[in-house]
């Protein structure tokens, strides 16, 4: 029997009610969040269906345990990457990608990161060149075209490198560990790595609370 969840008018699911009671002692679905099968008239509080038990399948496989997200507070990614001149915030966002591959092997987000750098250098290059060929008096025109080509490839591969991040990451705590989470296209627009990294500030204080037995998510 599969299980939806209602909480602040979001639903989420279906899950089992292995996977219910896991969330539950885990704090990512909360007691008083509402639950309803396809078979139910009316939505109910999980406390009671969470609490009912469950027999013992011949095999009981192990849960899924899922990494934390990198943990450094956004304010610390914040200060060293001015501190860098910008070097540590390009330098995390391929540790945030790493992760996403690691909870998700599907996610193209590092991939996409991977490509938009090489096309960052090449346009570098270009630009190096360019300026070099001004100042020498030789020509520029080749090294001006692929300056302008790799730099608009750079941005289109960026933009898709930072909304697979953001896809990614929704569907990652709206599912498997549901936080009930959306992310703002504009700030992942301007912010990208730091919001992704405000957020997984939260998320992880959520959860070491929650493995406390304190507050719930």
């Amino acid at each position: 029997m599969l299980y939806h969840v209602s909480r602040n008018g979001q639903n989420y699911g279906p899950y089992t009610l292995e996977d219910l009671q896991r969330y539950v002692a885990s704090g990512n679905v909360l007691p008083t969040d509402m639950a309803k099968t396809d078979e139910m008239p009316d939505w109910v509080a999980v406390a009671p269906v969470a609490a009912y038990p469950v027999a013992a399948p011949a095999y009981a496989p192990t849960a899924v345990l899922y990494p934390d997200p990198p943990n450094l507070h956004w304010a610390l990614v914040l200060v060293i990457a001015i501190f860098t001149c910008g070097i540590f915030s390009f330098v995390w966002m391929f540790v945030q990608a790493s992760w996403m591959r690691k909870v998700n092997p599907s996610s193209k987000a590092l991939t996409y990161y991977i490509g938009a750098t090489i096309l960052y250098l090449i346009t570098m290059g270009a630009q190096l060149a360019t300026v070099f060929g001004a100042r020498s008096g030789t020509a520029v025109g080749s090294s001006s075209v692929v300056y302008l080509v790799c730099g608009l490839a750079y941005f289109v591969l960026f933009m898709m490198a930072i909304f697979t991040m953001r896809s990614d990451i929704e569907a990652h705590f709206n599912g498997p560990e549901p936080v009930g989470l959306h992310l703002s296209g504009v700030m992942t627009f301007f912010f990208n790595v730091l919001y992704f990294q405000y957020h997984f500030t939260r998320i992880n204080e959520m959860k070491k609370m929650a493995r406390m037995g304190g507050a719930r998510i």
